[in-house]
């Protein structure tokens, strides 16, 4: 196998932490904030825990090796994608991100690469960011979340923005930052178990059939945590197209067509359902993900990778890294 390269994985900016802190408290958007009391005094020690991780660099690089990953593709931690920072304060607060990631990155290319944050809530700070992220800090992609505060992000608002980001290149990767109808979900952290998968689920739903990827087919999307529930139940979206006019209205093909486009990361824990993932979809749209350094991560990813049953060399080194190096660029 080539270098083992990590899509999924985050750091917490300081900086924009503390750019943000008296606007977040305002308007009670402080990090981590959501689920029971449970839930909440969890997340506490957990960040206590996790705290070296995300400032050490050696630290990570450690926990790097032991997990055999030889490159990380750092993004920001999802509840740090601050859309509802508007206006000069959202602007400040993603280029402190980027530049904060470029400059962790930086330090040691040869085992970090970039993906980026945007301001989605502003279109065109969005792609002027964007244009910043590629042309000025080489990052190869951006983390988006699945809606920008309760708007999809198939709005047609943001059809320049993906048109700058197909003419870039980037690669976006999707990730959840909490559910969007939590009152089903307070206890037993659903919001996330339930909430992040279902929030996925309907994010790629959206996107296929507001025509997103028919208007940009060169869009490169990698969805974290498996893809959520629709890569295991996609059928139902197929049999609806070919049964109702409703559901095929302005799509030219079958959703599954499109959603063969799409790649998904590696972390959904069991060997029979990674396995199910790369029969699926082929083992070119799968890439090696850990969720490092939270607990809802894989720890061992390429012993995952390992049983999945009938895998071969050459499909373990695509998604171990090939895949990854591919779709960011990075050439030996």
């Amino acid at each position: 196998m080539k270098r083992v390269i990590d899509i999924h994985c985050h750091r917490e900016c300081a900086r924009a932490a503390s750019l943000v802190k008296s606007e977040a408290d305002r308007l009670g958007r402080a990090p981590l904030q959501f689920g029971s009391d449970l839930t909440k005094e969890v997340n506490r020690r957990q960040l206590e825990t996790i705290r070296p991780k995300m400032e050490s660099v050696e630290v990570r690089l450690a926990d790097m090796d032991e997990m055999g990953v030889d490159v990380q593709a750092v993004s920001v931690s999802p509840y740090q994608l601050f859309n509802w920072a508007t206006g000069d304060l959202g602007r400040r607060a993603f280029q402190t991100i980027n530049d904060d990631l470029a400059e962790f990155v930086g330090a040691h290319p040869d085992r970090f690469v970039g993906l980026g944050a945007v301001q989605l809530t502003d279109t065109a700070a969005a792609i002027s960011e964007l244009e910043r992220c590629r042309r000025q800090l080489d990052f190869r992609g951006i983390e988006i979340s699945t809606h920008v505060e309760g708007e999809e992000i198939s709005s047609p608002r943001l059809e320049p923005f993906w048109e700058a980001v197909e003419d870039l290149g980037m690669v976006v990767f999707i990730h959840p930052t909490g559910f969007t109808d939590p009152d089903r979900f307070t206890d037993h952290y659903f919001f996330n178990t339930i909430g992040h998968p279902l929030e996925e689920t309907i994010c790629a739903g959206r996107l296929i059939f507001d025509g997103v990827l028919e208007r940009y087919p060169g869009l490169k999307f990698v969805f974290a945590h498996g893809g959520g529930y629709l890569p295991a139940y996609a059928g139902r979206f197929d049999h609806a197209y070919h049964a109702r006019q409703d559901v095929r209205h302005g799509l030219p093909r079958p959703p599954s067509e499109y959603l063969a486009s799409f790649y998904f990361d590696t972390l959904v824990f069991e060997p029979d359902q990674l396995g199910f993932l790369i029969d699926k979809y082929g083992s070119d749209h799968i890439l090696l993900g850990t969720d490092y350094p939270y607990d809802m991560g894989e720890t061992d990813p390429l012993g995952l990778l390992n049983r999945v049953p009938g895998l071969g060399p050459k499909d373990i080194a695509l998604i171990g890294g090939g895949n990854a190096e591919r779709l960011l660029g990075l050439g030996p």
